[in-house]
């Protein structure tokens, strides 16, 4: 399991960045089995630093679920740290 790390390369909306993306992805693809992503937000005042992921409104939808079955294509599961800072 890929223990979740803050890596701030979200956009500043909150959605995943290819950079953060393919980050994550390499994970799954050097055999973690779980991956989870760095604390995300879930609320926009919540936001702890610059550069976090979202997932308090439609707009992470897509990125979310591009990453979700990118992950699962590599062979890991995909999981979410909760966060309000």
């Amino acid at each position: 399991m890929l223990a979740p790390l803050t890596n701030q390369q979200s956009a500043t909306d909150g959605r995943i960045s290819e950079a953060e993306l393919n980050w994550l992805l390499m994970r799954a693809r050097g055999g973690f089995g779980l991956v989870m992503t760095c604390a995300s937000h879930v609320q926009p005042g919540g936001q702890g630093f610059p550069g976090q992921l979202g997932i308090f409104a439609d707009v992470h939808l897509e990125g979310l679920a591009r990453l979700a079955s990118a992950l699962r294509e590599n062979g890991a599961l995909s999981m979410v740290q909760l966060h309000h800072g």
